[in-house]
């Protein structure tokens, strides 16, 4: 059920146990098993972004050679036509590698905007930010994806500079991935044993003077000496535990909170419609003016509702919420609480 904003009826916030609906970066150096652990996660599939599949088996991808690819997958996962499709097949989407993929967008705003190097920031015809384009265009598809819920694992290298080792990336792709990560793991190697085999990577989940990490879960464990997929939702499930134990507070299943945080549905026609019927009970009360005064307020001076198109719908939305209040603060009775 689609909630709205309501500051006298507000949500409580609640945590999901497990792995089901969270953000993960896995990020360290080559063969550490990052691609590896993240495909035995429940129902994967990988957007192929560079090769590092080659030593699995029977794992659902595809190859990402295009920013066409990418938006193209993107849209399967999120799409409405599509989505409870998507979902039935697949409960995690792993992007394989974060790096790769922002390069391809990067080369798409480019190619459309600029003059193919995203640091030119101009073309020839008007002046553009090729930078803020580019950091909008990838963050849609990466916002629509982590917003869809499923289990998403963003896959990243590591870099070091100054000393101290991060994922890599510029920080228009890198650092939004980031901030709506629940964890982002360093994963390190351990070598070889006294046989020559090797030793299974460990998982960071807290910062220190040499390397970036981070967990959104106070109660987590910060190291798993034996990195597996297994043991990251453990470490997960029994962190969300102990913050039950300690605050108090309640975990739910993913289904819940899915259906608490599910943003309002807006329908351009029926919010139309809705305008048309409020803007008429302010004309009908010799209102013209506090109509004129919202819809050019949110549209510009000079700018009719019948203008807008179906992109506006969130412009639209805004002038029905003014008019609705308007004629609630005027005494003006309508049927839509």
């Amino acid at each position: 059920m689609a909630v709205e904003v309501d500051i006298f009826n507000p949500q409580t916030s609640v945590i999901a146990h497990g792995l089901e609906g969270k953000t993960i970066m896995l990020y360290g150096t080559n063969n550490v098993g990052k691609t590896f652990q993240a495909v035995r996660a429940s129902k994967p599939y990988v957007l192929a972004c560079e090769s590092g599949l080659g030593a699995q088996n029977g794992v659902k991808y595809n190859n990402i050679t295009s920013w066409r690819d990418f938006k193209k997958a993107v849209g399967q996962f999120t799409g409405k036509a599509t989505v409870d499709k998507a979902k039935a097949m697949y409960d995690t989407i792993i992007i394989d590698e974060v790096y790769a993929s922002s390069l391809f967008c990067q080369k798409f705003v480019c190619d459309t905007y600029g003059n193919g190097c995203i640091s030119l920031g101009s073309n020839e015809n008007s002046k553009v930010n090729l930078y803020q384009i580019y950091e909008r265009v990838y963050w849609e598809q990466i916002n629509l994806l982590v917003s869809a819920g499923y289990t998403v694992i963003f896959i990243a290298h590591a870099e070091e500079k100054d000393g101290f080792i991060r994922p890599k990336g510029d920080k228009r792709c890198i650092n939004p991935i980031i901030d709506n990560c629940d964890v982002v793991a360093f994963i390190a190697p351990n070598g070889v044993d006294e046989k020559g085999q090797v030793i299974k990577s460990s998982a960071y989940f807290a910062q220190t003077d040499k390397f970036f990490a981070r967990s959104r879960y106070d109660y987590m464990v910060t190291s798993i000496p034996e990195f597996t997929i297994d043991a990251l939702e453990k470490a997960l499930a029994d962190g969300i535990s102990a913050q039950e134990k300690a605050e108090g507070v309640q975990s739910v299943a993913f289904e819940q909170l899915k259906e608490q945080n599910t943003a309002e549905k807006l329908s351009f026609d029926d919010l139309m419609v809705e305008v048309q019927e409020l803007g008429q009970k302010l004309f009908e009360t010799d209102h013209f003016d506090v109509v004129t005064e919202i819809v050019e307020n949110t549209l510009g001076p000079g700018k009719k509702v019948t203008e807008c198109t179906k992109k506006q719908v969130e412009s639209v939305a805004i002038i029905r919420d003014d008019l609705l209040e308007a004629c609630k603060n005027l005494g003006i009775p309508v049927d839509k609480e």
